[in-house]
């Protein structure tokens, strides 16, 4: 680069690049940088040199004005790889600190600054920035916690090979965040740059028990189904109780939520699914729930149906996007996502190598468990709940479903808080900069993320709701993660973190959740359904300031949360095909895994040959 740019630039500009030179002499270079912050500082201290900079060169020069006002193509990261625009930024940056502006030309003087400009204003690395943002205010939090509850946070939400192994789980996610400071002193470019009317609540259109609905026979007087009637009619509020619902259905809350809701969406009428077909899924899905397990069961099953509807409901966003065959996966996937459920983790399985564990290489055991027996019960014509749809439809509908239970894996927990935070802020720069031309479809909210995320928070939603409805749940989970302990124990194992009866306090537990998990994805979630904010914020901080340690000794055995054990025979006439459809679901799950097994062993083999 030559050194005749101050020759060729006008007298009146000799002063000004002369403060600019004396202030790029300042000892400020890229090895001084060793936080986030001051690399921060040192780029928007470059960026507002850059704009002063072209500001003040000749204002009657119009190609460098226009040049100032637009992205200038030939520099724009567009069209270009993004790559090659940090790499350019990087070399002039380091050229700058290293020369001073009085070296360069006056022309690669200006086009090194449009380049970083373009450089800084890409909603790309606005997802960079996400990413690393979340990571970091993790770290902080797990330096600065509990050892414990670090222990618990970790072992069980962590994505990571070796869940089982804590302190080398704890290792490797510190290693990885001493590694990311490093790229960002060697990198400044990379490192350091990294919601209107609510909608009107659906209304019951008509009641399942109207006409000749005689297959919900649940109830046994006119009282229980008047009081019943008077409970649904209460559904749309971010507050209601599921629980509600145990008792008044004889225990099938899935089966009473799953025939509201669908009538609430005119999913019965819109897509032409008859009450028969719609009982008969959810009868049997609810089947497939185990009554035994504390948190896990069909309760849990509904009141996360539940919740997913409210987000639906809500959102207007969510409202205006998804079609009624989106609305009808999402509510499938909800009321399946914990579909055969045997009431302990995928660490449990991974640590004793369960025939799960093995069939799914420990990789999301239960998840992928929960997906497969939903779309094996749909191979019963009877249950196939999707049959009205289309090839193509039901291919989109299961792409639905499939990836929305398996986000629900919590050892992705962390990448869904940086992903999806990371498409908002995408969004939100393109609209800022509609010159951007419009967002690319991988960087944008679209329908699958939208449900993936809505079932994942649902399914942790019991510390974002009313206190008197936390409550309960907090009894059941605790009770699941005691008897998980006890078998950890009694198979003389380690004990979990958190799973031990008689060495763990429940508010310890509760806070840790509360304060990693559930604060900073409900930050994410309430941004995207600001409707809901407001009621998020308020269940979370009750639920942080409530005694738990004191209500679940008071209330850790108490009867309510006792489910009965058997399922009410439905309909008449309709139990005599019972035994052969449990004889075709058993078929074709055996075919199913006798195919699955030959796969494994044909992979093994060409390992092998190899």
């Amino acid at each position: 680069m030559g050194a005749g740019a101050s020759s060729r630039a006008s007298k009146k500009h000799i002063g000004e690049i002369k403060s600019l030179r004396e202030e790029s002499t300042k000892p400020s270079d890229a090895s001084d940088v060793t936080t986030l912050d001051e690399a921060k500082q040192l780029i928007t201290s470059l960026r507002q040199t850059a704009t002063n900079f072209l500001a003040k060169i000749d204002e009657d020069d119009k190609a460098r004005h226009e040049l100032l006002n637009k992205p200038n193509k030939n520099f724009s990261f567009r069209g270009v790889s993004l790559a090659t625009s940090i790499k350019k930024s990087s070399k002039f940056v380091t050229e700058l600190l290293d020369i001073g502006y009085q070296e360069f030309e006056e022309k690669a003087l200006i086009e090194g600054f449009q380049t970083l400009k373009s450089t800084l204003a890409s909603p790309t690395l606005s997802v960079m920035l996400a990413r690393h943002t979340a990571t970091e205010t993790l770290q902080k939090k797990l330096d600065s916690h509990d050892e414990d509850v670090n222990d618990f946070i970790i072992g069980h939400y962590a994505n990571s090979d070796s869940i089982h192994d804590v302190s080398l789980v704890r290792q490797r996610a510190k290693t990885k965040f001493s590694s990311a400071l490093k790229k960002l002193k060697v990198n400044i470019m990379v490192s350091s740059m990294m919601g209107a009317m609510t909608p009107k609540t659906r209304q019951r259109t008509s009641s399942f028990f109207a006409g000749s609905n005689n297959h919900l026979k649940v109830l046994h007087t006119s009282a229980e189904k008047d009081e019943l009637e008077q409970v649904l009619s209460g559904m749309g509020e971010w507050s209601f109780d599921v629980w509600d619902l145990v008792k008044l259905s004889n225990n099938q809350p899935m089966l009473i939520c799953g025939m509201e809701l669908f009538k609430r969406w005119g999913l019965d009428s819109g897509l032409k699914i008859s009450d028969l077909a719609i009982s008969n899924f959810f009868r049997e899905l609810e089947k497939g729930y185990n009554v035994d397990n504390p948190y896990h069961n069909n309760v849990h099953g509904a009141d996360v149906m539940y919740s997913v509807h409210c987000f639906m409901e809500n959102s207007k966003r969510m409202h205006d996007e998804l079609s009624q065959k989106d609305v009808l996966a999402a509510l499938v996937a909800a009321a399946a996502h914990d579909y055969k459920h045997d009431g302990v983790n995928n660490a449990f399985h991974i640590n004793t190598h369960s025939e799960l564990a093995t069939l799914y290489n420990d990789r999301s055991v239960l998840e992928n468990m929960h997906a497969a027996e939903l779309f094996r019960l749909m191979k019963v014509k009877k249950f196939n709940i999707f049959s009205i749809l289309s090839p193509e439809e039901f291919t989109e509908a299961r792409k639905i479903a499939t990836s929305a239970i398996l986000g629900t894996d919590m050892t992705k927990h962390f990448n869904h808080i940086a992903d999806f935070q990371s498409r908002l802020a995408a969004e939100a720069e393109f609209t800022r900069n509609p010159d951007h031309g419009p967002i690319p479809e991988n960087q944008k909210v679209d329908k699958f993320h939208m449900i993936e995320m809505a079932l994942h928070c649902a399914d942790i939603s019991n510390p974002a709701k009313p206190i008197a409805c936390y409550q309960k749940w907090v009894v059941v989970v605790m009770n699941e993660f005691f008897a998980q302990g006890d078998k950890e124990r009694d198979l003389g194992m380690n004990i979990s973190p958190m799973f031990d009866r008689d060495n763990t306090m429940v508010s310890k537990t509760q806070g840790g959740f509360i304060d990693f998990i559930i604060k900073p994805i409900y930050a994410v979630w309430g941004e995207f359904i600001p409707e809901l904010k407001e009621a998020f914020d308020s269940g979370i901080a009750e639920g942080r300031a409530f005694d738990w340690d004191t209500y679940y000794e008071e209330n850790k055995n108490n009867k309510l949360f006792e489910k009965a054990k058997e399922m009410v025979v439905t309909s008449e006439g309709e139990n005599e095909n019972d035994d052969d459809d449990e004889t075709k679901l058993e078929e074709v799950a055996s075919a199913d895994l006798d195919c699955l097994r030959g796969q494994m062993e044909n992979l093994k083999r060409k390992e092998e040959n190899q």
